[in-house]
C-alpha cells in the first residue's frame, strides 16, 4: 500500500453510520439522513499514444456532513501527483482565444458566453490517497477495510449495486484501483485538482464506475491527442462554438503548440514532442446512461492532421532578433590551429619580405 498526500474525487462511496438506503440523487449513503451529489466533473486528457496525463477535479456537495471514499479504476499503475486549477483556466483562455480568431468581429465576451466555461466553487482540502492492485471484488473490498480502519474509520464495506461494475471493470483486465477519503459539506465545492500519469495504448476516461448512481451530473472533457478526434464517441459529445447569429455553430477543435500544452502544465509539454490537437467533449444527464468508458485508439485518430504538422501548428515568431551559431568543439579547435598556422605563415612571409628588401638595398 502507497500513500500520497493529495486529494482525488470521481466517484463515491459514503460511509457514515450502519444502516443503508439509497437517498434521491445520493452514491450509496451509508446513513439515510445524508445524501452526496456529484453535480460535476471536469477533466484534461493528455494522451501521445502510449503514455497519458489525466488532470481531475469534480464538484461534490451532500445534505450533511460526511465522510466520502472515492474509487478510481485505472488500466496501469498510476503516478499521483497535485495539479492546479490554474491548467483549467488556461485551456479555457486558450479556447476563448481561438473562438474570437475563428469569428471575426465577435468580442471576447460573446465567444464566452457561447463556448465552454468551467465553474469553480470553494476548494476542499486534500486527503490521503492510496494505490491499490486488485484482482477480483473480495480482495478490493479487503483494501478497503483496511484503508478505512487505518483512516479511523470503523465500517464495513458492501460494494452493493457497484459490484457488478467492479467485476466489468477486473474483467476488462482493469487492476489498479484508487482510493482516497474526503469530507464533504452541505456547500458545493471543487475538489483539489489530481495529476494521474500511466500507460495505456488508448486514450481513456472511466465513465461506467459512475453508472449506478441516481441523479444527474455534468461532465467536461478537454482531450489533448497527436490526432485529430473526428468524432462523437456517445453518450459524450463534442462542444461547439455557439455564436448569437452566426449561421452554424464550429465545433471546438484546434492544434496547440507545445509552449501552449506547457502553459496548461510543464508535465503535458513534456508528452508530447511538437503540438497536439485539441478537442472538447461534453455530457449533461443521468450517470445511468454512462454504460461504456471513452476509450479511444490511435487508429481512430486523423494523424494527417497530426499535432506534429508544420502546416497546421500557429507560427509562432521568435521573441528575440538575433543568430546563434553552435560549431562542435572539435570543429572550434581545428579552426582556431589553422588560424594559428596562417599567423606563423605571415609572420615568416614577412620576414622574409623584410630581409629581401634589406639585401636589396644593401647590394644597390
Amino acid at each position: 500500500m502507497r500513500r500520497f498526500s493529495v486529494g482525488i474525487i470521481l466517484f463515491l462511496f459514503v460511509f457514515f453510520c450502519v444502516s443503508s438506503a439509497y437517498a434521491d440523487r445520493g452514491l450509496i449513503p451509508v446513513s439515510a439522513e445524508v445524501s452526496v451529489y456529484e453535480p460535476g466533473q471536469k477533466a484534461i486528457i493528455a494522451w501521445n499514444g502510449h503514455e497519458e496525463i489525466l488532470i481531475l477535479s469534480t464538484d461534490v456537495t451532500s445534505s450533511g456532513d460526511s465522510l466520502v471514499l472515492e474509487l478510481l479504476p485505472l488500466p496501469s499503475e498510476p503516478e499521483v501527483e497535485l495539479a492546479s486549477f490554474r491548467s483549467f483556466e488556461e485551456i479555457q483562455r486558450l479556447v476563448w482565444e481561438e473562438g474570437v480568431n475563428l469569428h471575426k468581429g465577435e468580442s471576447y465576451n460573446n465567444i464566452r458566453a457561447g463556448s465552454v466555461e468551467v465553474v469553480f466553487h470553494e476548494e476542499i482540502g486534500a486527503h490521503d490517497i492510496t494505490v491499490v492492485r486488485a484482482t477480483n471484488v473480495g480482495e478490493l473490498v479487503d483494501w478497503i477495510d483496511s484503508f478505512l480502519q487505518s483512516n479511523n474509520v470503523n465500517e464495513t464495506v458492501s460494494l452493493g449495486d457497484f459490484e457488478p461494475v467492479v467485476k466489468d471493470y477486473m474483467g476488462r483486465g482493469f487492476r489498479y484501483y484508487v482510493l482516497d477519503l474526503i469530507t464533504v459539506t452541505p456547500d458545493e465545492k471543487s475538489v483539489d485538482p489530481i495529476l494521474y500519469k500511466f500507460s495505456s495504448n488508448f486514450l481513456y476516461y472511466p465513465l461506467v464506475i459512475t453508472s449506478p448512481v441516481p441523479g444527474e451530473t455534468e461532465i467536461t472533457l478537454f482531450l489533448l491527442t497527436e490526432g485529430k478526434v473526428n468524432k462523437d464517441y456517445q453518450p459524450m459529445q463534442r462542444a461547439y462554438y455557439r455564436v448569437w447569429g452566426a449561421e452554424t455553430s464550429k465545433p471546438i477543435e484546434f492544434v496547440l503548440s507545445k509552449g501552449d500544452l506547457s502553459k496548461i502544465d510543464l508535465r503535458i509539454g513534456e508528452l508530447f514532442e511538437e503540438g497536439a490537437w485539441l478537442s472538447i467533449f461534453e455530457y449533461e444527464g443521468s450517470p445511468s446512461w454512462l454504460t461504456r468508458d471513452l476509450m479511444i485508439s490511435q487508429e481512430a485518430l486523423d494523424l494527417s492532421a497530426a499535432g506534429g504538422n508544420e502546416a497546421t501548428l500557429p507560427f509562432n515568431p521568435p521573441s528575440t532578433v538575433g543568430l546563434e551559431v553552435v560549431l562542435p568543439p572539435t570543429l572550434v579547435v581545428a579552426f582556431i590551429l589553422l588560424g594559428a598556422w596562417c599567423m606563423l605563415v605571415g609572420v615568416v612571409c614577412t620576414l622574409l619580405i623584410t630581409r629581401l628588401k634589406k639585401e636589396a638595398a644593401t647590394t644597390s
